[in-house]
């Protein structure tokens, strides 16, 4: 998986060596073709394809990455954004357009499923915009009419207007050799059931006035099923839930199907997984879906797609080294861009640390495990140059790139006393910023295990040699004593992200976060370590891919230690701001101005010469933070001269006092109504109202006081003008 602009965009992860593991001549057997071209369903479990199966999506070698962009655009009248993947386009925004996705099975019609896209939009939309998936055929609409391409448009008066459509959901791959074959499924409807990607809508809209308008989504089925990030199960389920290591993992077994293994003992092997994975990007939810066999040729073992979303065939056991399980569930963990030259790492890391791990489970012994990676070592898949793609033969990047990354492992662990193992390595590159290539991985493994390790992954990854495998003894003593494992990231207290500035003092949790120019987010970070050795940190604060500070230090075993960055933001824009493996999107937005909603005096008539006081009251009308000049001249100079800032929904009062000779003076100010102020000629009151009395009254008041001393100050102003006068 890759992280892009601080959010992951997912990249499809098929398991280790698909739907076989046999070993011939140094390479995989592939699964023999039938008569009829289509692949033995033996080791799927299936009797033979159901012919409702036969109408395939055009096949591929996987389905898409799933999208995830926002666009915006905010002015102080309004403005417009689009949205896809994601709802997090404005923070807690005061109105949002609402986009509820709705699942359908259609069981005369297997391969295909309706989709119903729903929305209530609020007051101040003025346009709303879904374009719908490619090849979908639409079957009725309310409120939309057809625009450009797949693009629906909204009549501008409905408020729940939707879209419904039929999608077809069959994807196949049609990868070679060992890989795959062509017609083996990757997403299926099965009529009465179906395991599919869910569609991504991209959806604009614009809006009037300041406050923006953000979107909220959700997405759900019409009758049983279950629904995850980026895949859903359509048909009957059972769920069981795990809370462990700060992640929550969704076991969905369809009724369906037939787990080889229990629930409990899945979870088992899952969270303890997570607790011997500490290398960052730890998602807070997991969705593991249990694919049936009884009826379908999967072709491949497992796949996990989207950033925390996986499904696993249910015939696979968890007592092999080739765990598809634990595979797809080390997918979710990688959290880094790889670049073509590093693209090796990320089968390579799933299957080596899929093995490790059922060693480490006792799942498996030691001879297993080598004989999973013994396959690296021979032809044609040990002559691959890994940091080179093309040169990859009979998943190479599996089978040697498992050899080459296990290697790399041991050599860390015997140059450090076993004190470091290739988890910093892979935490290093969960927190690089930006694509991590070939360079990024060996400049990480150099600064863990030294120049000589170095040399030998560089040897092994970028030439066609290959290293040998471990003996028994070697791998015992290496790693008999438990290494560093350092987490670095953002500290998980609720106060961890801290906003502080002109208009508030706020905590915010969450991987966005809005501010507006003048303030800052303060960011508390934490090292853990959860191995049984002390191990060294060096927490980067990145913005924009630039290193802006750095923290370092030692953390013993079992030691947590926390560390605070900060960053003032004056200019509007969006930021993407890292510590280790976690990501804060930063939208930055220039305050709405501040709107001045009364004007009032003391007294408007004076039968001479004498002092008024003047209070206005400024509001922040837009739902979102406001800032602004107030100022009020009089014939002798400014009466009120404020830069205020305001916080959402906040009003504040400023005063001032003019001395104001015989006349009819005309106050304005901002959209409050205009205030007239007449002296002399209104009655027999005295003249007394100009002596040194009325201005000592008014001295405590003027331009530089806050709202609650202004308050005062005029309310005193007012008291003793009024006892002169009587």
């Amino acid at each position: 998986m890759a992280r892009v602009g601080g959010r992951r965009v997912a990249v499809v992860a098929v398991a280790v060596l698909l739907l076989t593991s046999a070993v011939t001549g140094g390479g995989l057997a592939a699964a023999s073709p039938s008569e009829n071209g289509s692949v033995s369903s033996a080791e799927n479990g299936a009797e033979s394809e159901p012919r409702q199966f036969a109408a395939d999506t055009a096949p591929s070698a996987g389905p898409g990455e799933p999208a995830e962009r926002v666009r915006k655009s905010v002015t102080a009248s309004g403005g417009s954004a689009s949205a896809v993947g994601t709802d997090a386009v404005f923070e807690r925004a005061p109105a949002n357009v609402s986009a509820v996705q709705e699942l359908r099975l259609t069981p005369e019609e297997p391969g295909e499923i309706t989709v119903v896209q729903r929305y209530r939009v609020p007051d101040r939309v003025s346009s709303l915009k879904p374009q719908l998936p490619e090849g979908v055929t639409v079957t009725g609409t309310t409120g939309f009419s057809r625009g450009n391409g797949t693009v629906y448009e909204w009549d501008g008066n409905a408020s729940n207007p939707s879209v419904t459509f039929a999608m077809e959901v069959n994807q196949t791959t049609d990868l070679s050799g060992p890989e795959g074959a062509q017609g083996r499924y990757l997403f299926v409807d099965a009529g009465e059931w179906a395991l599919l990607q869910r569609p991504a809508v991209p959806t604009s809209w614009s809006w009037s006035g300041a406050a923006p308008v953000g979107i909220t989504r959700e997405a759900r089925t019409a009758g049983e099923g279950y629904v995850g990030e980026w895949i859903a199960y359509l048909g009957a389920v059972a769920t069981r839930e795990r809370t462990a290591h700060g992640q929550r993992f969704e076991l969905v077994v369809p009724e369906r199907a037939s787990l080889t293994e229990s629930p409990d003992a899945i979870l088992d092997s899952l969270a303890a997984a997570g607790d011997r994975m500490r290398v960052g990007d730890r998602d807070p939810v997991v969705n593991v879906f249990a694919a049936p066999t009884t009826t379908v040729r999967w072709g491949v073992r497992g796949l996990q797609y989207g950033d925390r979303d996986m499904w696993v065939r249910d015939a696979e056991p968890l007592s092999t080294a080739e765990n598809t399980w634990l595979h797809e569930y080390v997918h979710t963990r990688q959290g880094y861009e790889a670049a073509p030259s590093a693209r090796w790492t990320n089968e390579a890391f799933a299957t080596y640390y899929a093995a490790l791990l059922a060693l480490q489970q006792d799942r498996v012994d030691f001879a297993a495990f080598r004989e999973t990676l013994r396959p690296g070592t021979a032809r044609p898949q040990s002559d691959a140059v890994l940091t080179e793609p093309r040169s990859w033969v009979n998943a190479a990047n599996y089978l040697k790139g498992s050899l080459v990354a296990g290697d790399t492992d041991l050599r860390i662990r015997q140059a450090t006393d076993g004190a470091q193992s290739l988890q910093t390595v892979f935490s290093a590159m969960n927190a690089h910023s930006g694509p991590v290539d070939a360079r990024a991985v060996f400049e990480s493994v150099g600064a863990v295990g030294g120049p000589e390790v170095r040399r030998a992954t560089v040897t092994y990854a970028g030439t066609e040699r290959t290293p040998d495998l471990w003996s028994a003894g070697t791998h015992a003593e290496a790693f008999a004593s438990a290494p560093a494992l350092v987490e670095v990231g953002i500290a998980t207290e609720p106060d961890a992200l801290a906003v502080s500035g002109p208009y508030r003092n706020v905590t915010r949790s969450g991987s966005e976060v809005t501010l507006y120019t003048g303030e800052t987010l303060r960011m508390t970070g934490a090292a853990t370590n959860a191995g049984g050795s002390a191990g060294g940190y060096e927490a980067r604060f990145v913005v924009d891919g630039a290193v802006a500070a750095t923290e370092s230090g030692t953390v013993a075993p079992g030691e947590r230690v926390t560390y605070g960055f900060e960053r003032t933001f004056d200019e509007a824009g969006d930021y993407t701001l890292a510590v280790g493996g976690d990501r804060v999107t930063v939208e930055v937005y220039e305050p709405a101005p501040a709107t001045v909603t009364a004007l009032s005096a003391n007294r408007t008539e004076l039968s001479g010469p004498g002092a008024v006081a003047f209070a206005a009251t400024v509001a922040s009308t837009h739902g979102v933070p406001a800032r602004g000049n107030v100022t009020l001249r009089g014939p002798d100079g400014a009466i009120i001269d404020r830069r205020v800032a305001l916080g959402a929904g906040e009003n504040r009062t400023l005063s001032g006092v003019a001395r104001l000779e015989r006349g009819e003076y005309n106050f304005t100010l901002g959209t409050a109504d205009p205030l007239i102020v007449t002296v002399g000629d209104v009655g027999e009151q005295g003249d007394d109202s100009g002596t040194e009395g009325d201005e000592g009254g008014s001295s405590g008041l003027g331009p530089g006081f806050g709202p609650v001393g202004a308050l005062a100050g005029l309310l005193g102003a007012a008291a003793l003008l009024a006892r002169r006068r009587a």
